[in-house]
């Protein structure tokens, strides 16, 4: 059993673009306030009231969860009411204009084209998530203000229309979830566009990257079916801080033209793809990086030391690749680097020792399983990883930046789990499936905030260290596959928490022990240690019979008249002294039959001497 931890690419963003461009209120926020002396116009009030009918006629035609009743939950929405003061209608502070509209989970099927939006010219943020929507609104492009438009999770067929490309307003577009299949040929480069966050991610998008306006700075592609090459003028987004396009096909080499982008790109994750050769890349040390995930393609070489200079990198995922280099010491110097995933590739050599007393400060999720590092565990890195020993930030904070989160897939025992946040309380350790030696240190146990620790599948000797009983927080802990020996230490039954374990196949003996996590632990968590006994495993522990039945045989050979260990041994003992005793005990155990004759003759000898008195003292009489 082994448990593999993997930074995924998903990703959750605000519905409009950055606190600090946009001074809009956030759809799930849209409720407003009347302001006093002043109310909607009626032309405005008169098109929402009439869309509320449409709604409340409109039938449900998706198996997609709709809200129960469209026309039911628009209540508020009453003649006689300010339409201001609506549910799901946001206006402008001043001008009472309809400026944001609502609609996400009402059922619109058939019905968007007919909607006369183009009474709400005013218009600026529209929510039609979730609205059994087939194709992209034709009204919408006629919305000369519209800033910010979420179509997602739809039925959306067809391809991206260029008119995206060429509105003068529209800045934020979501398009996720959908079913569209490609891209209409987009306008002759270069060509000016407002839109600079495009989310085209879980569509069927087909080729290859279109030429894109040199606005965007947030474009995911993720889980499509692009194929090729990324196109070199991907490099002249000079405002690009967020390129995910991962779940692809994408092939060929990763542009060396891309390290340009180091000063605003903040995320690059081509996870999963097919790209291969180098990482040539010379970051800067004005680098912004704060994740950079590369797993699951077909990358070779060594690991650009030059991502030394990103010092705001947090996320660092290569795994699964064919890079042939060592241990990377040198990205200790990075102050927020937190997780590190290296896993299945051609990593070679020790671990080696920190390079200063404070390497990896930030460090909490270390993923080193499946390469071939050697020698003992990084004993001195164990003891300077301050994130895995002190809680330095007790909030519950996701990592990533404002738009875009990080996301972890599991597999444990045979069952993958996917869309785990990576909180910055999380604390994983993996160094499965390598060829360390020798013992596993006790000042492991110092990693208190470890929730998984895996060293399974190495050449690991000695015993359990009782140490490992302090990490109470520890869920998944896997040592099998080594040569441990010695027993199980009663000490883990404090890990309260611990619902993983596998110690199978080492050289473990003696009695499993019982309560607490213990009891939940099947025969798989022990299977492989001929000397392990105990409830789960069918092999009983006679411990406990063996010294009872001893005792009873001692019992018995004290009360047998015909043992060399009779009374008569302690009647000598008495007689004689310690020190006769002791060497007539000796004699007695090995000379059974000489010591019983000499008992009886002395014992003969003495009646006869007392008897011969008796009939002396007659006779005087």
């Amino acid at each position: 059993m082994t448990s593999y931890w993997r930074v995924a690419c998903w990703f959750s963003f605000l519905p409009f673009v950055s606190p600090a461009n946009s001074s809009f209120t956030p759809f799930s926020q849209t409720s407003s306030h009347p302001f006093l002396g002043q109310h909607c116009s009626i032309s405005e009030k008169t098109a929402l009231l009439q869309l509320k009918r449409d709604l409340s006629a409109a039938k449900p035609e998706s198996s997609i969860p709709l809200q129960p009743s469209s026309g039911s939950l628009l209540t508020s929405w009453k003649p006689n009411t300010d339409c201001c003061s609506w549910e799901s209608v946001n206006c402008h502070e001043v001008t009472k204009h309809v400026i944001g509209l609502n609609l996400r989970g009402h059922n619109l099927s058939g019905l968007v084209n007919s909607i006369k939006f183009l009474n709400l010219p005013y218009l600026e943020r529209l929510n039609l998530v979730n609205c059994n929507i087939g194709e992209i609104p034709s009204f919408v492009q006629k919305l000369g203000g519209l800033v910010e438009l979420d179509l997602s999770i739809n039925k959306i067929h067809g391809k991206v229309p260029k008119w995206i490309w060429l509105s003068e307003s529209l800045v934020y577009l979501n398009l996720s979830n959908n079913f569209l299949d490609g891209f209409e040929a987009p306008p002759s480069a270069p060509f000016l566009s407002s839109l600079t966050s495009l989310d085209l991610t879980s569509n069927l998008i087909e080729g290859s990257i279109p030429t894109l306006p040199i606005s965007i700075s947030f474009l995911s592609l993720a889980m499509n079916n692009l194929t090729g090459e990324i196109p070199v003028s991907l490099c002249s987004l000079s405002n690009l801080t967020i390129l995910d396009a991962c779940y692809n096909y994408m092939s060929g080499q990763i542009p060396k033209c891309l390290e340009v982008l180091g000063d605003t790109l903040i995320v690059l994750n081509l996870r999963k793809n097919r790209f291969s050769g180098l990482m040539p890349w010379n970051f800067t040390n004005e680098c912004s990086l704060k994740t950079l995930n590369l797993y699951a393609n077909q990358l070779t070489g060594k690991i650009p030391v030059s991502l030394k200079h990103c010092k705001r990198l947090q996320v660092l995922d290569l795994g699964d690749n064919q890079i042939n280099d060592t241990f990377p010491s040198w990205l200790g110097v990075l102050p927020d680097l937190r997780v590190l995933i290296l896993q299945s590739n051609s990593l070679r050599g020790p671990i080696g020792e920190p390079l200063t007393s404070n390497d990896f400060p930030m460090l909490q999720i270390l993923d080193l399983s499946s390469n071939y590092f050697t020698g003992n565990l990084p004993l001195d890195y164990f003891a300077i990883w301050k994130s895995m020993r002190i809680k330095l930030n007790g909030s519950l904070m996701y990592m990533g930046s404002y738009y875009y989160r990080e996301w972890m897939s599991i597999t444990s025992k045979g069952q993958r789990m996917d869309d785990i946040n990576i909180l910055t309380i999380f604390n994983v350790l993996d160094l499965s499936n390598n060829l360390f030696e020798g013992e596993i240190p006790e000042v492991i146990g110092d990693l208190k905030l470890l929730e998984v620790l895996n060293l399974s599948t190495n050449n690991l000797i000695g015993e359990i260290p009782i140490s490992l009983s302090k990490l109470t927080l520890l869920e998944s802990l896997d040592l099998s596959k080594n040569k441990l020996i010695g027993e199980i230490p009663t000490q883990l039954l404090s890990l309260t928490f611990l619902s993983v374990l596998n110690l199978s196949y080492n050289r473990l003996e003696g009695k499993i022990p019982i309560g607490n996590q213990f009891s939940t632990f099947a025969n798989d968590s022990y299977e492989g240690n001929i000397g392990l006994c105990g409830v789960p495993l069918s092999k009983k522990c006679y411990d406990v019979e063996d010294h009872q039945s001893s005792g009873a045989q001692r019992e018995s050979i004290l009360s047998d008249p015909g043992s060399p260990f009779s009374w008569e041994f302690a009647l000598v003992g008495y007689g004689c002294g310690v020190p006769v005793g002791v060497a007539a005990g000796y004699i007695l155990f090995w000379r059974t039959k000489r010591c019983t004759k000499w008992i009886e003759q002395s014992f003969k000898a003495k009646k006869r001497q007392k008897n011969e008195q008796n009939r002396r003292r007659r006779r005087m009489f």
